[in-house]
């Protein structure tokens, strides 16, 4: 015996009143067999979808073969397959479908979420490319959150994504964002947007080589603004790691790698700071309890480094180009340290921000001379009584 259709298992589901009522009103007198084969129908006049309504929402796809969670909106199934979704798992009591808008090269969407992917992924491309995605803005839209599920691209030279890059820009948008490439799977950036003047986000990727390449990047658009206004990336956890773009030395699809920061940047990490806690602490110890490298490079006109080898630069004076900012105190050099612990310079030792305002770590470089970059775990402190 063949399983149910969604439209019997909805109708089932009406119940023996309501489902009555609903046959007599289309067919009076039929059976409920032939006007379930009507309402199937793509071209009837009068579905099952215009009485049993609900609110287009998002929701969340669980593929268990794949080891995988999707996100995407609910709508009946005929309708995601109109517009180019793929139902992936139910929503709405069984009524609707979560469909999920994978889309590529030269696709357009106006959908809340919806994700763009490399040509044919999760396989990697060897060939050249240049790749064009367009977000029509909702009219209420704020801010846009682009997450990296997946991002390997060919490695920057020097600092500067030359061979390969991904572009964000807005319509009429002022702002600039960072050009990417190398690695930089698990980051974000939120993009803010003024719908005044801004109804189109366009993301284009661009790869001069046959090297091996891959994306997948989820995009979210924004109501209400989450990320504070000027923050680039954007973190609510009490603890959890920050790091910079192409810090990874790891791929599961490129095999050229140079992991190291990115010239001219200037941008702000925050995050949200919980209730009852009042500071946060910053080391460069990783999930290996081991310490993650730490490199901010600064050199003087001939070239020589303004830091020992070896050692924490601090304040101006050592970081005048390439630096983080901690509780307004630039942090460079090859340790993590700024003297408050000890004053060993030639030892890594945790940053403290106790101050009362936002919690931000600024980034800041110049257009020259890189190094690897940081990754940093913090951890919320909660406020001591007395």
């Amino acid at each position: 015996m063949r399983p149910p259709t969604r439209v019997e298992t909805a109708f089932e589901l009406l119940g023996d009143r309501l489902r009555a009522l609903l046959l007599n009103s289309l067919v009076p007198n039929s059976t409920e067999s032939r006007v379930i084969e009507k309402l199937k129908s793509p071209l009837s006049l009068f579905s099952v979808f215009n009485v049993i309504k609900f609110e287009n929402r998002p929701c969340i796809a669980r593929r268990e073969q794949q080891l995988a969670t999707f996100y995407g909106i609910c709508y009946h199934e005929m309708e995601c397959s109109q517009l180019g979704g793929v139902p992936m798992d139910l929503c709405a009591g069984g009524f609707g479908v979560c469909c999920v808008f994978q889309l590529g090269c030269n696709d357009q969407t106006a959908q809340n979420i919806s994700y763009f992917q490399s040509p044919n992924y999760p396989a990697a491309v060897r060939t050249k490319l240049t790749c064009t995605f367009t977000v029509a803005l909702r009219w209420n839209v704020r801010q846009v959150l682009l997450e990296f599920i997946f991002f390997e691209m060919g490695p920057p030279t020097e600092g500067n994504c030359l061979g390969d890059q991904l572009i964000v820009t807005v319509q009429n948008g002022f702002q600039k964002w960072p050009v990417l490439c190398g690695v930089n799977s698990g980051q974000h950036l939120y993009i803010q947007i003024d719908r005044d003047y801004s109804h189109f986000l366009h993301l284009t990727a661009v790869s001069n080589s046959n090297e091996a390449k891959a994306f997948n990047i989820r995009i979210t658009q924004l109501t209400s603004a989450e990320a504070p206004e000027g923050c680039l990336q954007y973190y609510t956890g009490i603890n959890g790691y920050i790091k910079s773009f192409n810090y990874d030395n790891q791929s599961a699809v490129v095999t050229e790698k140079k992991p190291s920061y990115l010239n001219n940047l200037n941008y702000a990490i925050c995050i949200r700071r919980a209730p009852n806690f009042c500071a946060v602490t910053f080391d460069n110890i990783g999930e290996n309890g081991e310490a993650n490298q730490f490199q901010l490079v600064n050199l003087d006109e001939d070239g020589a480094s303004l830091i020992r080898p070896g050692t924490a630069g601090v304040e101006i004076y050592n970081c005048p180009d390439d630096f983080i900012a901690i509780n307004y105190l630039r942090l460079c050099g090859e340790r993590l340290n700024d003297g408050a612990t000890t004053e060993d310079y030639t030892r890594n030792s945790p940053v403290t921000d106790d101050s009362g305002g936002p919690l931000v770590v600024g980034v800041r470089t110049n257009a020259e001379n890189v190094g690897r970059g940081f990754k940093l775990r913090y951890r919320q402190e909660i406020c001591q009584k007395g």
